[in-house]
């Protein structure tokens, strides 16, 4: 069904599902005090780590750091998308998913039958008398049956309308529309896309078939042809091999980015489980944001000629907005003429697997890139190193790596570190002719806010209820953009929800890890000082965000000193 689902159903809905009975059929679990324990189901760990707190309906392991709500667990351990899980925890309550309309266009969740009787065909024709080319060249290539059997392999044989006719019960257009089929221009013929190669299917994140990739066998041009985009199937955010992998491994930490399909299935042939792939495309931000929601750590190996060097600096720059000290990259560079497939089977497992262990840091790397051809002994050559960096090291969220970044740069530069931090943090434009005044930034402004704060919030939703409604209502401001706000915003709007009803809020959204972390962090004192003290930080919270108003108004009008000082008299005052 199209829509967008209620966020209200939602609330509702997270109210009537107890996550205990969403965990325990999945996850043996064992009371122990207030809480549930088990061993974590995301990780390999032999005592128990994983807590199930029936109280703020939440779940967190102390071991991986897995945290979230109902909803997101059985996006996780499920590989539900997000209204996939809805659906499934409404039909345990015996509710009825509501869609608000006029939301965007249906999709056609009919092609998932039609790929999916597509992928076995396929997969039939390979074991038919028909396939002995094509399975004499997997042989040749090192695959087993089984590994074929596992990713789902299967032959496209001669003949330009066989698929058609044997799917010709779904209709031409559908199969047009799965992208099976390919319409002759300015003509009425239609034909099949998939024509003696090898197939290999693409799966999303649940096992669903959303596309295919078709490699020749024989000496055919192109190598490669994929799916062409569909309702179900985008080639900038899909990697082949990321449902076989997470399957392979329960507890995924990290991920090989390689080539081509054959790499993959190569290297899960010789032990290597973990590694995914591009469909034809660079690697771009959204693959690494489906990545990193799913692991810690991204390798990618790229050829070491001049094309996998360029291919990794795009990889650099395409990640950079979404890296953090958590989030890894690494580079491994292979001999000239070798590929994953070529090196895991002629040089085995441990081989590939030390070159992984010998991966470069993304912050290496860049830095390396950058200096090549630069004379450091020079002062022009360090100033332009610099220069160079500085834009690219703008584009990291503000943290640990980025601060480490300067630090490195500064050394090679032989510069002060906070005189690259200052550039490094810098938003006018450099034809911006007037004077850059700094003025102090209220907490609130964009990020979390007041991190005790919004912890006492969400571990105890139920206090702003009775908190006094003008600070409850500066709270909320529109204005401010920090995710405090917007947590009190649901608050106010949808008024008695608990912990787990308001971080299910923000499943899929910005904040929801930062959420579901404080939800599970300890805090000694009793509710009723947490009541007193969340008051006294809320006020004080609502006058720092007035006080640096008030000073960027001042600093409009070039009376920053005295701005500063009446907005530190009123914080003063008031406290």
């Amino acid at each position: 069904m199209a829509g967008r689902i209620p966020e209200s159903f939602i609330n509702d809905l997270l109210g009537r599902v107890d996550i205990v009975d969403v965990i325990g059929p999945r996850v043996q679990l064992k009371k122990s005090g207030r809480n549930h324990k088990g061993l974590c189901p995301f990780h390999d760990e032999k005592t128990p780590s994983f807590n199930v707190n029936e109280d703020r309906q939440t779940y967190h392991c102390f071991g991986c750091e897995a945290h979230g709500t109902a909803i997101g667990f059985l996006m996780e351990y499920d590989s539900q998308t997000f209204p996939e899980a809805i659906e499934t925890l409404a039909s345990m309550v015996g509710m009825e998913v509501p869609r608000e309309a006029g939301r965007g266009p249906k999709v056609d969740t009919g092609l998932y039958d039609v790929l999916g009787a597509a992928a076995r065909e396929f997969q039939r024709w390979l074991r038919s008398g028909d396939a002995a080319a094509a399975v004499a060249y997997l042989r040749e290539r090192g695959l087993s049956g089984e590994i074929a059997r596992d990713f789902g392999i299967g032959l496209a044989p001669e003949g330009w309308d066989r698929l058609k006719t044997a799917l010709a019960s779904y209709g031409e257009q559908r199969l047009i529309d799965a992208g099976l089929l390919v319409r002759q221009e300015g003509g009425q013929r239609t034909y099949d896309r998939f024509r003696e190669r090898i197939v290999f299917p693409i799966r999303n994140t649940r096992g669903r078939v959303i596309g295919f990739g078709g490699r020749v066998f024989g000496d055919g041009q192109p190598k490669y042809i994929n799916s062409p985009e569909t309702e179900v199937f985008r080639k900038g955010r899909e990697l082949y091999g990321l449902y076989e992998a997470r399957r392979a491994q329960r507890g995924l930490q990290s991920v090989v980015v390689v080539e081509g399909y054959m790499d993959v299935v190569a290297l899960a042939q010789h032990g290597v489980t973990n590694a995914v792939a591009t469909l034809g495309t660079a690697i771009g931000q959204s693959h690494f944001e489906t990545l990193y929601r799913h692991v810690n750590l991204v390798v990618c190996c790229f050829d070491g000629d001049d094309a996998g060097r360029s291919a990794a600096w795009k990889a650099v720059d395409a990640a950079f907005p979404v890296l953090s000290e958590t989030r890894q990259l690494k580079f491994v560079f292979l001999p000239e003429g070798e590929d994953p497939d070529t090196i895991v089977r002629d040089q085995g497992q441990e081989h590939f697997r030390n070159l992984l262990d010998e991966a470069v840091p993304v912050g290496e790397y860049f830095l390396d890139h950058l200096q090549e051809g630069l004379d450091l002994d020079q002062a022009d050559g360090r100033a332009l190193l610099a220069e160079l960096a500085v834009p690219h090291i703008r584009r990291l969220p503000q943290g640990a790596l980025q601060e480490i970044l300067v630090n490195d740069l500064a050394t090679r530069a032989r510069m002060d570190p906070s005189a690259i931090a200052r550039a490094a943090r810098a938003t006018i434009e450099p034809d911006d002719r007037r004077r850059h005044v700094e003025v102090p930034r209220a907490t609130g402004e964009g990020g979390i806010g007041n991190k005790p704060l919004l912890k006492y919030v969400v571990q105890y939703p139920q206090l702003i209820d009775g908190m006094d409604p003008t600070v409850r209502a500066d709270l909320a401001d529109a204005a401010d953009v920090s995710l405090l706000a917007d947590v009190v915003r649901h608050l106010v709007e949808e008024p008695g929800m608990n912990t787990g009803t308001l971080i299910g809020c923000f499943v899929g959204r910005t904040g929801y890890d930062d959420l579901a972390a404080m939800a599970e962090e300890e805090t000694l004192l009793p509710m009723e000082a947490i009541a007193g003290d969340m008051e006294t930080r809320a006020r004080r919270y609502v006058l720092e965000r007035h006080g640096a108003a008030l000073t960027r108004r001042a600093v409009e009008s070039g009376l920053v000193e005295d701005a500063k000082r009446r907005s530190d008299a009123k914080v003063q005052q008031a406290l």
